[in-house]
């Protein structure tokens, strides 16, 4: 059986991180292992939450994996509270990786043109750095825009064709699959 190490925070409410991806992982016939980065109790999305943070118990628990030798088909990351957590999933990456291995980065850092209130420079530099080592990262627009050092407000006034051009021609600088999400196109997503 495929096995995918899953980076991410378990939200209570919420439709996100490790509470859709093990589902979904499980019923496409993978094993889903999850690495969990923190446990909130809805995502950030919200005007409030409250959460605990796993940054100190991640290479505990990282240790035991390589005790058990463990092999992964794919790692996949989301979201990454603090760069410290983002140095440590960094080496996670370095040290699980074969060549046989595909990681994917989702670069969970802001939407609708804003970063997240919760990440600092020292944040988005580790996640930027993660996007370094992946082999697919899947950047909403405003994530693309943040790792291209591109203005977000300059594409809202874009044309549909205009758009897509901005957005393959940010994609290309990039020597990796981009998948970028959250294109809001005559009002749909």
């Amino acid at each position: 059986m495929k096995k995918i190490a899953v980076i991410n925070d378990l939200s209570g409410f919420g439709k996100c991180s490790l509470s859709v991806a093990m589902p979904i992982i499980s019923a496409c016939g993978i094993q889903c292992c999850p690495l969990t980065t923190g446990v909130f109790s809805n995502q950030t999305g919200y005007d409030s939450y409250k959460s605990v943070d796993f940054t100190e118990y991640l290479p505990e628990f990282i240790a035991q994996w390589k005790r058990l030798n463990l092999k992964f088909d794919a790692i996949l990351t989301g979201f990454i509270p603090n760069s410290k957590q983002g140095n440590i999933i960094i080496d996670f990456i370095k040290e699980f990786k074969s060549t046989s291995t595909s990681v994917v980065v989702d670069p969970v850092m802001g939407d609708d043109g804003s970063i997240y209130h919760c990440y600092d420079s020292e944040s988005l530099k580790a996640v930027s750095k993660l996007t370094d080592i992946a082999d697919v990262i899947t950047p909403n627009l405003t994530e693309l825009c943040i790792l291209c050092n591109e203005d977000y407000s300059s594409l809202a006034e874009a044309k549909e064709q205009e758009l897509m051009d901005k957005i393959y021609n940010m994609s290309s600088s990039f020597d990796k699959t981009v998948i970028t999400t959250g294109i809001k196109l005559d009002g749909f997503v």
